[in-house]
């Protein structure tokens, strides 16, 4: 049986609309996994429901988050918030870290990882980091225009079996003060965070960039996404779907 992996939607406002993206699906589907599309809930009950269906949980890329949930401020910067998948994630990843059901965070979704466990973040690059990369390429989505700088030892320098990546890059906000238990696997040249692990966890890995544009065109981007895939199976394997 393949294993499920649930992948979080976004949402459009005031449009009232669920959407992602196909590559994400498709990336999910190559490395052997079966995705399913999560929508926003508001009620606990049924966002630990939503996680009883399936083996992994991919968050994925969408809108800034809210300041109000790393405990900061609003600054000048900050784009569009959305308080409702703000509201369903940060639960949804608190109760997939305690299960030790295997996450993969994506760009939004390694931010979200990281302030659902305690972290904070850059609300803006420009004002903070000196000299920084441009990290809101201006290029098709595939192409990859920066390098990050791989930490050995850590699961994604395994994953990978290289020191360092060329990466694609659509993000304004990074990670800031890493969260209580992760480490920083990933980082750009200008000391941006690229990438966050989860030291004792199955699987709980976020990066930065786009992998899910790149798997078709660049085969070492296979690697996390079945290595993520391997993982939820061998949850499913320890774990029984509940409530199917």
């Amino acid at each position: 049986m393949k294993a499920i992996i649930g992948i979080t939607c976004y949402h459009d406002w005031p449009e009232g609309r669920h959407r992602q993206n196909d590559t994400y699906i498709e990336a999910i589907k190559k490395a052997g996994g079966l995705p399913i599309l999560l929508p926003c809930l508001s009620v606990l009950a049924d966002i630990n429901q939503h996680l009883d269906l399936v083996h992994g949980l991919l968050i994925s890329g969408g809108p800034d988050v809210d300041p109000l949930f790393f405990g900061e401020e609003p600054e000048m910067g900050l784009g569009k918030i959305h308080p409702l998948m703000d509201a369903y994630e940060i639960p949804l990843i608190k109760e997939a870290l305690r299960r030790d059901m295997p996450l993969f965070g994506i760009c939004r979704g390694v931010q979200m990882l990281n302030v659902a466990a305690g972290g904070t973040l850059i609300q803006h690059i420009p004002h903070t980091v000196v000299n920084p990369l441009l990290h809101q390429q201006q290029a098709p989505r595939s192409y990859m225009t920066h390098a990050v700088t791989l930490r050995q030892g850590t699961q994604l320098a395994a994953i990978f079996h290289a020191d360092s990546l060329r990466v694609n890059s659509f993000h304004h906000q990074a990670i800031g003060k890493v969260a209580p238990g992760f480490v920083v696997s990933a980082q750009a040249l200008d000391g941006v965070v690229e990438a966050i692990e989860g030291g004792d966890a199955r699987f709980a890995v976020g990066v930065q960039w786009h992998p899910e544009c790149m798997w078709n065109e660049e085969h070492n981007y296979d690697a996390v996404f079945t290595a993520f895939v391997t993982a939820a199976v061998s949850y499913g394997r320890r774990e029984p779907q509940r409530g199917v």
